[in-house]
């Protein structure tokens, strides 16, 4: 099913709880919590970075 320009403006606000547990359905990407973790350690890396090189 192609959505239309009207699927594609809706906001989460504007369709019904069982709409959007449908969406997630169908997009069925399930990350975890890794994603998270993973941009926390970068940021705590990129802090490590700026105050080793710049005192």
């Amino acid at each position: 099913m192609k959505p239309t320009d009207d699927d594609l403006t809706r906001q989460d606000e504007d369709i019904s709880a069982a709409e959007f547990a449908a969406e997630e359905q169908q997009d069925a990407h399930d990350f975890g919590n890794w994603p998270e973790v993973a941009g926390l350690l970068f940021t705590l890396f990129v802090c490590w970075l700026i105050f080793a090189f710049t005192g």
